[in-house]
């Protein structure tokens, strides 16, 4: 620790109190007897050119900047104002870094309880007024990344820090940025030295279009995806390509999004478009969205967000017909946990509930109505005993006819004349039993039949009483879970009991984030990757997890697998432990989240029951006439087909 005493510039004391935090350039130190000021001491003296920045940066000092950013306060020398060593800043102890709260697993261990998407888009909008903030100031951030962002967890304030590398201009000068993160990086600065560029705010644009994509989409990079071409495509690569992942034109970009991860359809198509100009092939000519355009957005959609009727920890844009989190959380992936319900009491009584359930009167089978009561007292129609009589008279004319022709035949003796009088019989039979009748009663009859079938199966659908007993049968099978969820807690107990090594094994490795992991070969660009793939940690990496993510070879998954390997040699099993209370924890919490759904479903059930019940008496009631009508009609078009045949 350097010497505990110093004075700012205004020549006030100030006195070091006990570091909370280093880097590569400095180290920050709480304040005596100023809790809510810490001070940043460089390592080696900075340069003159830092000097004059960090005192502009004293000098152009703001309201609104202190409110977005852990802005230089006051400059800090050695006793005697003689050399520069630092800076007062607030402190930020009580902020969390952003990529703690977009990524799935330390959200719910960092923001336990605000982890869902209302707070992210809540964050995500202010990340935007805090770039505004600073633009509107005419600075630039330059070295946007996860680590310069922190989010209040209480209340989604976003704060920037590390600002000394800020990109400040003040009476005329610049001083530039002479550092950044190329995740961060938009593709026109990819292969340019940092130190020689002059950054504008639409550089600071794709930075904050990708740090509102990782909240909205759950961490992912918009730039990580499964490749269709050939070869590997880093991140990097794929951001100076402008291969947006999540991009309509899959044929120009050749990329699919990850898996378990909603899509730009997934949220308003206002937001879709701020995305595609952020990072599309237009991005660099027209310029990306900035602040503003983005807190309009994102305050549009905060206000369009709805509760899942299935989970209320899930929120989701109310244009869409399902709730996308039910879908990927289906799959196994866990995205949001609805702490506030874990130890709760609803007040809520199976009994009763079941009670209210079991009064909703059952409709009944219903009596459809039947053709065999339209059949006995059915007589053909005047037309058809009419065409009945044609007939009649035909068959007579046919054997009179008949009978000539054999008289003819025994008494004639002209061979020829035989044979021209039997062919005028014959054309005569044929005018006197072609006829439309038969064919037209049968038309008749078929479409008589048809409108009765179309009918009887709209009473099956409608009328019958098998939705209500399924719906019935369905909330039975729910109340049975519910009064058996305490003998499933403690089948659950038993069997964390009989998997102790396992549990304690991979609480461990869950200790050990791959972000933060010095790992060869795997930089930002692959651990990126590999988080857009669901591994974030160690107890993550498996063969076959490893195997589904695009760019990774054998070699370097046998890396990750020897890095694993490594930190289990270190592990230590230690059975009078006992269950962890986290799993503990987790199995409450999972158990709480089931048993409120159970109750939404229950509770919804007397009213649904009633519903149906009211729209199977209803179409009963509708049907009824329309298919005693209907069955006439057969009967009569049945009787007169059969009349006229």
């Amino acid at each position: 620790m350097p010497q505990s005493t110093f004075v700012d510039h205004r020549g006030e004391r100030i006195r070091l109190g006990v570091e909370i935090g280093r880097g590569g350039e400095a180290a920050v130190y709480c304040v005596k007897g100023e809790p809510g000021l810490v001070a940043k001491i460089y390592h080696q003296p900075p340069n003159r050119e830092k000097i004059e920045k960090l005192s502009r940066m004293v000098e152009v000092q703001t309201k609104p900047l202190l409110a977005i950013a852990a802005w230089p306060i006051a400059t800090v020398f050695t006793p005697g104002g003689k050399s520069l060593v630092g800076f007062l800043m607030k402190n930020m102890k009580a902020f969390k870094d952003i990529h703690l709260l977009y990524n799935p697993k330390s959200r719910m261990r960092e923001f336990p309880e605000k982890a869902n998407w209302q707070f992210l888009v809540h964050t995500a909008t202010n990340v935007a007024r805090a770039f505004c903030a600073v633009h509107e100031h005419g600075h630039v951030i330059g070295d946007v990344n996860q680590s310069n962002v922190r989010v209040s967890p209480e209340t989604a304030v976003v704060s920037l820090v590390d600002c000394d590398s800020f990109q400040v201009s003040s009476n005329g000068k610049t001083y530039p940025c002479e550092v950044g993160v190329p995740l961060f990086t938009p593709p026109e600065l990819q292969e340019i030295q940092f130190r020689d560029a002059t950054r504008i705010p639409d550089h600071d644009n794709f930075g904050l279009a990708v740090l509102i994509f990782h909240l909205l989409f759950m961490g992912r990079h918009p730039f990580a995806g499964k490749f269709l071409g050939v070869g590997e495509m880093p991140i990097e690569k794929a951001i100076a390509e402008q291969r947006f992942a999540f991009a309509k034109d899959v044929q120009r970009t050749q990329m699919l999004p990850p898996p378990a991860c909603i899509t730009l359809a997934h949220v308003p198509p206002e937001i879709g478009e701020l995305f595609t100009q952020a990072f599309g092939l237009s991005s660099v000519r027209k310029g990306r969205p900035g602040g503003r355009e983005w807190i309009d957005a994102l305050n549009a959609l905060n206000a369009r967000l709805i509760v899942c009727s299935s989970n209320r920890a899930h929120l989701f844009f109310n244009e869409l017909a399902y709730c996308p989190w039910c879908s990927i959380e289906s799959s196994g992936v866990l995205l949001f946990v609805d702490n506030t319900i874990a130890f709760s009491s609803s007040g809520f009584s199976v009994e009763v509930t079941w009670s209210a359930i079991l009064a909703v009167p059952n409709p009944g089978p219903g009596n459809m109505p039947s053709l065999v009561g339209f059949l006995s007292d059915v007589e053909p129609s005047p037309r058809a005993k009419t065409a009945a009589r044609k007939k009649l008279y035909k068959f007579a004319a046919v054997i009179a006819a008949s009978l000539i022709a054999v008289a003819f035949v025994i008494f004639s003796e002209n061979g020829f004349a035989y044979m021209y009088f039997l062919a005028v019989i014959v054309g005569i039979l044929r005018g006197l039993f072609h006829s439309d009748a038969p064919t037209e009663f049968g038309r008749v009859a078929r479409a008589a039949e048809a409108r009765l079938q179309n009918l009887q199966n709209s009473w099956k659908r409608d009328a019958s009483s098998d939705s209500f007993n399924t719906k019935l049968e369905s909330l039975r099978a729910l109340s049975d879970e519910y009064r058996r969820l305490p003998e499933w807690r403690k089948a659950k107990i038993r069997q964390l009991e009989g998997t102790l090594y396992d549990s304690q094994l991979r609480n461990y490795l869950q200790r050990f984030d791959i972000a933060t992991a010095d790992i060869p070969d795997v930089k930002d660009g692959r651990k990126v990757m590999l988080s857009a793939y669901g591994i974030d940690d160690a107890a993550d990496i498996t063969l076959s997890a490893l195997e589904s993510v695009p760019g990774f070879s054998s070699s370097l998954i046998m890396q990750l697998i020897a890095w694993r390997q490594g930190l289990e040699t270190k592990f230590k099993f230690e059975p009078g432990r006992g269950i962890d209370p986290g799993d503990i924890q987790h199995l409450d919490q999972n158990i709480a989240k089931r048993r409120a759904e159970i109750e939404t479903l229950l509770s919804k059930g007397p009213a649904e029951l009633r519903g149906l019940r009211r729209r199977i008496v209803a179409s009963r009631g509708r049907l009824q006439s329309e298919l005693e009508q209907a069955l006439r009609d057969v009967a009569q078009a049945q009787a007169d087909e059969r009349a006229a045949a």
